[in-house]
């Protein structure tokens, strides 16, 4: 394996492990800060005053939320896979469409600098 495709590797692997690792600590951070009674009280709190003020006129109608749980709550305990997956997926799809760029322009003919010799 040439030491090029050997740097693009490691660069990739970097990417997918700061992403993922970005998605755990989110996920713990959101149990934590989410999943504690006080945060649930706050939330059907919010709850209560969103279908309140629902009913009032206004220049925006405003929708009760109908989650029971905080959704960011919701979303990184029971979708947390799929969130998983997604970022990984789009964060490839990225790395890929730079490097075929970045690797396009180092190899292109205008991208060699001339020498003070010719």
């Amino acid at each position: 394996m040439k030491p090029h495709n050997v740097a693009w590797l490691l660069a990739y692997l970097a990417v997918l492990a700061l992403v993922v690792g970005g998605l755990i600590y989110g996920r713990a951070q959101a149990l934590a800060i989410y999943g504690s009674e006080h945060a649930q009280a706050d939330w059907d709190q919010w709850r209560a005053r969103a279908k309140k003020t629902a009913t009032q006129p206004g220049p925006v109608k405003r929708r009760e939320p109908k989650s029971a749980e905080p959704p960011a709550l919701v979303l990184m305990r029971d979708y947390f896979l799929v969130c998983s997956l997604l970022a990984v997926l789009l964060s490839s799809v990225l790395f890929a469409t730079f490097m075929f760029f970045i690797r396009g322009a180092m190899s292109s003919p205008g991208s060699r600098l001339p020498t003070p010799d010719s």
